[in-house]
């Protein structure tokens, strides 16, 4: 497409630390085409990454803009968390030429995509199919360990809640788990469930391990754990996995009780849609569901994991709709 110099037409992105990837959609649709992931080192801030992809179709102006970030969305400047790039709305909306401008929290625009994404976009594991709207939830380990909760509003649609679960405490329950939280706590620094439930914790929880098993980790970083432990090929690292994904279930199953989020949870980020059948064959869901005597509210909670390879451009373009 080419020459699209008309304002019927938006533009959704998700913003990253490492990738910027956008999307256009029509008016009325959540269906995103002309997806592009473009790296974000070879851009100086988000306005010029945004206009380098419009440029590329011939576009110069907008209806519409919904933005996802990698970071929080209160007030007139704005930062991503993992990149040095701070803009404002006036800006971003400047750059981009649009009628409106949206800015999302990325965890707000992947609860949004919830209601849109297809059958085939998500793997369950455990609990039934809801037979009317409820809470949902959406969390996931990437990078860091993000939160969303999606709520159905009386009258039809529904509303994203962002939240922070990534700092809060670390369900340590048994003595070797609070010997493995030790291991890696430095003295008198929080220890928050980020630093284990992600990319960066499942890494320092396979050196704690190597360590109190006295040998040197022969893995360096969080891509070779998985693999490793996915194969079966490292013993240090498959007990690090169980113990990642056991925090993990403990962790979704506290926040759907909290939010009795009968619609299910949903895990989103990078690392869920690489390990789904290690989950599946994993303590995760008996974990998740383990709640004394309310275990019974928990049992037919059903938990996805999104395998959509774009969802937040999807929720980006249903915030459009409201």
């Amino acid at each position: 497409m080419a020459n699209e110099d008309m304002a019927d037409i938006a533009l959704v992105g998700d913003i990253g630390g490492t990738n910027s990837r956008f999307g256009l959609v029509e008016p009325g649709s959540t269906e995103v085409r002309d997806i592009e992931a473009l790296k974000n080192d070879r851009f100086a801030s988000l306005e010029r990454v945004a206009q380098a992809y419009l440029a590329s179709r011939g576009l110069r102006r907008l209806s519409a803009t919904a933005i996802a970030i990698a970071g929080p969305v209160a007030g007139e400047v704005l930062s991503l968390t993992n990149r040095d790039w701070t803009f404002t709305r006036a800006s971003l909306q400047k750059a981009v030429n649009a009628d409106a401008l949206h800015v999302l929290n990325d965890f707000e625009g992947l609860a949004l995509s919830l209601p849109h994404l297809k059958p085939d976009e998500l793997a369950q594991i455990g609990g039934e199919t809801p037979t009317k709207p409820g809470v949902k939830i959406v969390l996931g380990p990437g990078t860091g360990l993000g939160m969303a909760t999606l709520a159905p509003l009386p009258n039809g649609g529904w509303m994203a809640l962002a939240g922070e679960l990534g700092h809060v405490t670390l369900p340590v329950v048994t003595q070797a788990e609070y010997d493995w939280r030790e291991a890696m706590s430095l003295p008198g620094v929080l220890f928050e469930s980020e630093d284990a439930v992600t990319g960066p914790g499942l890494l320092r929880m396979y050196q704690a391990a190597a360590k109190m098993a006295g040998v040197p980790p022969a893995l360096k970083t969080p891509e070779a754990v998985l693999q490793a432990a996915v194969k079966g090929t490292d013993e240090i690292a498959l007990r690090t996995l169980e113990q990642f994904v056991t925090w993990l279930g403990r962790l979704a199953g506290d926040a759907a009780m909290i939010m009795q989020a009968y619609g299910g949870v949903y895990l989103a980020g990078g690392i869920a849609p690489s390990i789904v059948g290690f989950l599946l064959n994993s303590p995760f869901r008996a974990t998740f569901q383990e709640k004394g005597r309310l275990a019974h509210f928990m049992r037919p909670i059903p938990v996805y994991v999104i395998t959509a390879p774009y969802p937040a451009l999807t929720g980006c373009a249903a915030a459009l709709l409201s």
